[in-house]
């Protein structure tokens, strides 16, 4: 039964009828043929691998999910989109499951039907050929502003970054330097160093939940409170504690941060650090090998408080050295799905020996046996290092 659709201006609109409802015939043939139907939560619209004869949707009200075999959320959609408009001219099954998110309301075509009302009038083809042109050309248009939107996130990102770190070298037996190569998509890593007073140093690597444009700004406002209370001469676990409740407090997105922050006492060849939820460093004593560094982790920032975040402390004297790191390191894959790991990481931070005091040479190092190792396949996640060297 074909339904009235001049009360849907997205349908009008989707079909770019006039406004005097002028239109093709195939396009007014087309939109005969569709019906309404209605979805409630969580109830399916298509199937993963089956049989695509039911057709073509068009979202007309609400949100769905979109989901891989394993029930993995791999997109969203909502009003406007469409789903299975191919499945009326090729002869295919679901490659995902269409899920409701709440009540829906779609515009439904069976490909039985479409191939009727085609076969009678070849200008309904013509229609979906025209709805299938709209399409791609909104989504090549809509693909090119996310990612000059991303581009433009990204040279953000790296912006607020330290780049130089020669200043540094005025304090006594200390070298210093960082760097992060992002991956394809936005994400969140980031480190910095910063001097806290005349004998003092901070410095830092963390890494924000997600990806994109949120986990950006997420970690933007993360970097900015941790270097703004560690600057307040307050104590590490109130810093912490402060960060947290900041990062916590109208976090709608649920996003978080681990992190491994530390300050250098030169004077005193004291490194106090906490570690929020984040991968332990490895340090080397005098020369001699890197090992892993025993220490506690609290948890993350942003997700949850009030929670306790316990300063920890070890010697770092001179000769001593500090290499701090995301997993973008230890989860670097290769073509293979291996990842480099913790034994191929100490294997390469133990390969030269004499690179332990050049701060700038050894990050190097690590990077180049990074790419050896990955072979060309591309990173899912920001490799970020900081690594400090006791001269």
């Amino acid at each position: 039964m074909s339904h009235d659709w001049s009360q849907w201006k997205l349908i009008q609109d989707f079909f770019q009828i006039g406004e005097d409802g002028t239109m093709p015939e195939g396009t007014r043939l087309l939109m005969e043929a569709m019906e309404m139907v209605p979805y409630q939560n969580k109830e399916d619209i298509v199937v993963v691998d089956a049989p695509a004869d039911d057709g073509m949707y068009i979202i007309l009200e609400g949100d769905a999910r979109v989901l891989d075999r394993q029930g993995n959320l791999i997109n969203e959609l909502t009003t406007g989109d469409m789903v299975g408009e191919l499945a009326l001219i090729k002869d295919v099954v679901r490659g995902a499951t269409v899920q409701a998110k709440g009540e829906v309301r779609c515009a439904h075509i069976s490909r039985p039907l479409f191939e009727k009302i085609a076969g009678k009038n070849r200008k309904v083809y013509g229609a979906l050929l025209d709805l299938l042109y709209t399409k791609t050309t909104n989504m090549v248009r809509e693909r090119e502003r996310l990612q000059s939107e991303l581009a433009i996130a990204a040279r953000i990102q790296t912006g607020f970054l330290p780049k130089s770190f020669e200043e540094f070298g005025r304090l006594p037996h200390t070298a210093v330097t960082g760097r992060m190569v992002p991956a394809k998509a936005v994400g969140g890593d980031f480190y910095d160093v910063f001097f806290i007073d005349d004998t003092r140093l901070g410095f830092l690597v963390a890494d924000v939940s997600g990806k994109g444009i949120g986990a950006a700004l997420f970690m933007t406002m993360a970097k900015i409170h941790i270097r703004n209370y560690m600057r307040l001469n307050m104590s590490m676990e109130e810093m912490a504690r402060r960060v947290n409740k900041q990062l916590n407090d109208d976090n709608e997105e649920e996003l978080f941060v681990t992190a491994f922050i530390c300050v250098l006492d030169t004077k005193e060849n004291r490194l106090d650090f906490i570690n929020a939820g984040h991968n332990k460093p490895f340090v080397s004593r005098q020369g001699g090998d890197f090992q892993m560094l025993d220490c506690k982790a609290n948890f993350v920032l942003g997700m949850m408080e009030p929670m306790p975040y316990n300063r920890q402390t070890i010697q770092l004297e001179p000769g001593d050295a500090i290499y701090l790191y995301t997993d973008g390191v230890s989860e670097a894959m290769n073509q293979s799905g291996e990842l480099f790991g913790e034994e191929r990481m100490l294997a390469a931070l133990n390969t030269e020996p004499k690179l332990k005091e050049n701060p700038d040479g050894l990050v190097e190092h690590m990077y180049q046996k990074i790419e050896e190792f990955a072979q060309g396949a591309e990173q899912s996640d920001d490799i970020t290092m900081v690594y400090l060297f006791r001269g």
